[in-house]
């Protein structure tokens, strides 16, 4: 699940989380009115956006969302209509065996979007504790 939270100075992020990089992608995201196309080791996936029956959860600062991309189908072909969108994506994490993830996704060469994602519910502990530790960082 992502969850998200504010951050106020978004500039330094990458500067203060370097020791941290675990992961860096490039990807070309297709735009369609069908969902999102991505390429996967040369073969076309379509992708959709789906609501989780859990409810939008809140504590404290942190917002969990109720929505996930799910890869749903092989393509063979692009819709007609379509926009290309180069994105490039950061993971970092503060340990190796760490369930939380923090992201960023970068267009244009700014930040479009960050948030962390993990597979803990919003008021686990161990999320909150490695929340908290990355927020300290930019404070």
């Amino acid at each position: 699940m992502r969850y998200y939270t504010d951050i106020d100075n978004t500039k330094n992020l990458k500067i203060k989380f370097k020791p941290y990089l675990i992961q860096k992608n490039k990807e070309k995201w297709i735009l369609t009115q069908e969902g999102i196309y991505k390429y996967f080791k040369n073969q076309l996936f379509k992708f959709k956006l789906a609501f989780c029956d859990d409810d939008k959860l809140q504590t404290g600062d942190v917002v969990s969302s109720n929505f996930k991309w799910i890869k749903y189908d092989n393509a063979y072909n692009i819709p007609v209509l379509y926009t290309i969108i180069d994105v490039d994506t950061e993971k970092y994490k503060l340990h190796p065996k760490s369930s939380t993830t923090f992201i960023i996704e970068k267009m244009d060469g700014g930040i479009n979007d960050y948030y962390f994602e993990s597979n803990e519910q919003i008021d686990n502990y161990s999320l909150k504790e490695d929340i908290n530790s990355f927020l300290s960082l930019v404070n």
